[in-house]
C-alpha cells in the first residue's frame, strides 16, 4: 500500500513542506471520481495494464488525479499486446477528433477525462533501457535462462519498460 510507506517517510522527513502523499486508486471504471481529481503532480504505476478490460479506466484514472503537466511513470512489462494496446489507446486519445471516435474505449476515455482541442492529453515516451541496474540483470537473467532449463525469466512478463506520461 503507498499510502502506508508515504505515512512511514513522512515521519522521516519531518518537514511538512515536503510531504509525500499516496493514495490506493482502483481504477475499474471510468464513471468514478475521487477526491484526489487534479491532486497530484506524479503518480506511480507498476504492472497496472495487464488487465486490458481496465485499461479505459486505467488513463481516466491517471487523467484524473493528475494536476496539468503533472507525469505518470509506469513501470511495467509487455505482457504480450497488453503494454502495447495501453498504448494504442493513449494515442487514440490524443489523436482523436473530439467529435467523432469509433473507438469506443477512447471515446469514453476522451468523455470522462474532459479533452479539449488544446491538444494531445498526454505526451507519452517509452522507455526500454532506462536504468543500468536493470538493462544488467536482465542480461544476466536472459543468460541464466539460456543454460538453465528450469529458470523461470520471461522478458515478456518479467523485464520492465518505463512508459511516461
Amino acid at each position: 500500500n503507498g499510502a502506508d510507506a508515504c505515512c512511514e517517510i513522512n515521519k522521516i522527513i519531518r518537514d511538512p513542506t515536503k510531504m509525500l502523499n499516496g493514495n490506493v486508486t482502483l481504477c475499474n471504471t471510468i464513471d468514478q471520481s475521487t477526491e484526489a481529481d487534479g491532486l497530484y503532480h506524479l503518480c506511480l504505476a507498476s504492472d497496472c495494464v495487464h488487465f486490458q478490460e481496465f485499461h479505459d479506466g486505467l488513463l481516466c484514472t491517471i487523467a484524473r488525479t493528475l494536476v496539468v503537466d503533472g507525469v505518470a511513470l509506469m513501470c511495467q512489462p509487455k505482457r504480450g499486446a497488453s503494454l502495447q494496446n495501453f498504448m494504442k489507446l493513449v494515442d487514440a486519445v490524443n489523436n482523436a477528433p473530439h467529435s467523432s471516435v469509433d473507438d469506443k474505449k477512447a471515446s469514453e476515455a476522451l468523455n470522462c477525462c474532459k479533452v479539449t482541442a488544446n491538444g494531445p492529453l498526454f505526451h507519452m515516451v517509452l522507455f526500454e533501457d532506462f536504468y543500468p541496474k536493470v538493462s544488467t540483470m536482465h542480461t544476466s537473467l536472459l543468460i541464466g535462462a539460456k543454460n538453465e532449463p528450469t529458470y523461470r525469466y520471461d522478458p515478456d512478463r518479467h523485464q520492465p519498460l518505463l512508459l511516461v506520461l
